[in-house]
């Protein structure tokens, strides 16, 4: 909706104080973005930002209002437009929040997990379930964030008569017709707002008066029972206020209705999953809304009847209780001409005793018990006492603080981990912990959402019987959230949050080694990319295993950090899954198996390059051939000898010569034997080809320099064919 009314100008002073808040917010933004969370930067920034907050509050709440590229203070607009507020405005109004309020105990932390979020997309916010959703994960008393419904914007501009139609006729259809969420969601808005709701009510009196009574009372009962399972099923959080508002509105009913709104407590068309909606309504309702219903009914009445006792009866059991009420109703009836007949308190005794079976009349004067009901009333405006010092009041804030909470969270948690005996149990705590460890991840808090894993983990290993329910929790993490951002928290993590989340990957099983390598294929960060191959070396044969999978992936990426995993766990299992590999038609994947094969250094994997070399062609076999040519690394040495030993070398001469080149660097028996191959073949019909190896050879017996490499060239002077003896010869002058 538009707002037409244009706001108040805020002073210069206020307008100054304003700016000053917007560009510590950007700055503080751009800090947590790009610096890991222990930068001294973050810190900095922050306490800047918590200070502008409290001189623009002045130590109080204050609220911005969102629009597009605006923001208003308080429904105030600064007096000069400035390019911080409009950026601010900018990144708020993209994730669709409407309304922003910043209370004094708005902490560095709070602010930094605000921020978290509001650096991430709105896209994924949205499918995180929404910043306000999110946030309140967060644990916020001190930022309240109020989204832009922009469904609810769109019905009001098209018209609410439609849906209200729609929700009247679904109601009266009885619980055989099922509620859409879309209805739902329109339902629930109405109820949220009171012009909107009366005029709801007032359609569904209408339209259920040829049926009475309770034909209105089943159609209401309806609608409860549906949004009581919808908000079940959706945001329990708002459970009880929607309730409260249908007891409310219930106790509008005439006294019949009420009755027979009563009489359906206990019974199938009150029950909403485990939830007595009748009973729930009872309990919420005002004890200034059942007073008027007493007051009201008496006066229509003239005295108390059975319907009105049996109906005060179940409304408020508590005898107490009853006692207030009824001094509040009291009150009401004595303001109407009935209060000013001369048997008013004949009669008001009278309806004392019908109501309720006790009555303290003997013992508390009717003033007494008329001012102790109507004190209650009158609670004393704590912020307005000023006799608690500032640093009580400063560590009482601390508790409430965000992180206070948060912390509050994380100790109920991990204690029901640990008192909960029943398996069963423990599983749902599991599932519980494991959900909420996700959602703090969404906004940001690694550190505690590991800890929480990790406590799974811990608290399962003590007990044989839970340890079959730990497994699908933390297999959660596979799926969810902390391994889609884990590679960005190991870039700073400290030493000890990154062992703590290798025992959490290594307790939740191989289920988390896809998920481990598609992160390490798409990080840039040496220091995480390590981190998460340790982790995922740790896993072993079974690593291995599951890592073999990941050679069809789609992703070129997560192919080529298979291969590359591969070649790290080293052995000769899963070799041949590198074959297809060899001809990816990305070069990087290629490259990657290639190296896998080289440095595995076995003469499996040696035979299947050779094998691939010389069965290949075009751009595959030019791609393998420099792979080899360029490749200096003293590990693939054994591949070289391989080469050497069974390598044609009129096919691939310059992968030939390399290899007799790069031996020079191993100081092997394997590598003397393989030059001493290549020193005695020879090709008639290629004698400067045969000259030029035979010599490069004995440079590389030379340069290995070992007593068998200095042996075999004087074995190879004397006894050798005569090319080979005058090689040999010539690098043993130079080394005497």
């Amino acid at each position: 909706m538009a707002e037409t009314a244009t706001p108040s100008p805020l002073s210069p002073d206020v307008t100054a104080k304003f700016v000053e808040f917007a560009r510590a917010c950007k700055a503080a933004a751009r800090a947590v973005a790009l610096y890991p969370g222990t930068h001294p930067a973050i810190g900095v920034s922050l306490s800047r930002l918590v200070q502008s907050a409290q001189r623009l509050g002045d130590n109080a709440p204050f609220t911005l209002q969102v629009r597009a590229n605006s923001l208003l203070l308080n429904g105030g607009a600064a007096v000069r437009p400035d390019p911080a507020i409009g950026e601010l405005a900018e990144v708020l109004y993209r994730h669709t929040i409407g309304a922003f309020t910043i209370n004094p105990a708005a902490d560095a932390n709070s602010w930094r997990t605000l921020l978290l979020l509001l650096a991430r997309t709105p896209e994924e916010v949205r499918s995180d379930g929404g910043m306000a959703r999110l946030w309140a994960t967060a644990g916020g008393p001190s930022l309240d964030i109020v989204e832009i419904d922009y469904a609810e914007v769109l019905r009001e501009k098209e018209g609410q008569a439609a849906t209200i139609d729609e929700i009247i006729e679904a109601a009266i259809a009885g619980p055989q017709v099922k509620i859409d969420d879309t209805a739902l969601q329109a339902l629930l808005a109405i109820v949220g707002e009171p012009e909107k709701f009366k005029q709801l009510l007032e359609q569904l009196e209408s339209a259920t008066a040829a049926g009475g009574i309770d034909a209105k009372t089943a159609a209401f009962l309806n609608l409860v029972r549906n949004l009581t399972e919808y908000l079940a099923r959706t945001n329990p959080d708002q459970l009880d206020g929607m309730l409260k508002q249908m007891g409310e509105a219930a106790a509008s009913f005439s006294l019949d209705g009420i009755v027979a709104l009563l009489k359906q407590r206990d019974r199938p068309p009150a029950i909403a999953g485990t939830t007595d909606v009748v009973a729930a309504m009872s309990e919420r309702m005002s004890d200034e809304s059942i007073a008027h219903v007493v007051a009201e009914s008496v006066i229509t009445e003239r005295g108390a009847t059975g319907r009105l006792a049996h109906a005060f009866q179940a409304l408020v059991p508590e005898h107490d209780r009853q006692r207030q009420l009824l001094a509040l109703a009291e009150q009401e009836v004595e303001q109407s001409d009935m209060g000013k007949e001369a048997s008013f308190d004949e009669l008001w005794t009278n309806v004392e005793g019908m109501l309720t079976s006790y009555t303290d009349a003997a013992y508390v004067s009717s003033d007494y018990g008329r001012e102790l009901s109507s004190a209650r009333t009158r609670a004393v405006d704590v912020e307005r006492v000023g006799d608690d010092p500032p640093e009580r009041m400063a560590g009482w804030l601390g508790t409430v603080s965000d992180s206070a909470l948060r912390t509050l969270d994380y100790q109920l948690l991990v204690d029901l981990l640990t008192i909960e005996e029943d398996p069963l149990r423990w599983r749902d705590v599991a599932q519980t912990v494991a959900t909420h460890a996700d959602d703090l991840v969404r906004v940001g808090h690694f550190e505690q959402a590991w800890l929480l894993a990790e406590a799974v983990a811990d608290r399962s290993a003590a007990r044989p019987d839970r340890q079959p329910h730990a497994t699908p929790a933390l297999e959660q993490f596979a799926r969810g959230s902390m391994l889609k951002h884990a590679a960005v928290q190991l870039r700073g993590t400290s030493d000890e949050g990154y062992e703590r989340f290798k025992r959490i990957c290594h307790a939740a099983g191989t289920a988390i080694v896809a998920p481990l390598a598609e992160a390490l294929s798409s990080e840039q960060d040496a220091r995480a990319r390590r981190r998460l191959r340790d982790i995922l070396l740790g896993f072993g044969a079974q690593g291995r295993e599951s890592v073999q999978k990941l050679m069809n992936a789609p992703n070129w990426e997560v192919r080529r950090t298979a291969a590359f995993l591969l070649r790290e766990f080293g052995g000769t299992e899963g070799l041949k899954e590198l074959i297809p590999l060899l001809t990816d038609t990305e070069p990087l994947v290629q490259r990657e198996a290639v190296q896998g094969l080289i440095m595995n250094g076995s003469e499996a994997a040696s035979a299947i390059l050779l094998r691939a070399l010389t069965t290949a062609s075009g751009r595959t076999r030019e791609t393998l051939a420099n792979e080899l040519l360029s490749t200096k690394d003293e590990r693939a040495a054994p591949l070289y000898g391989y080469l050497v030993k069974h390598m044609k070398r009129a096919a691939f001469p310059k992968v030939y010569a390399a290899a007799v080149e790069a031996l020079a660097t191993s100081k092997t028996p394997e590598a003397v034997q393989a030059l001493k191959v290549a020193i005695h073949q020879g090709e008639l019909w290629a004698p400067i080809r045969t000259r030029r190896l035979r010599a490069l050879a004995a440079t590389s017996l030379r340069a290995i320099g070992t007593p068998e490499a200095i042996d075999a060239l004087r074995e190879i002077s004397d006894r050798g064919p005569r090319g080979a003896r005058a090689a040999a010869k010539a690098q043993l002058e130079l080394i005497e």
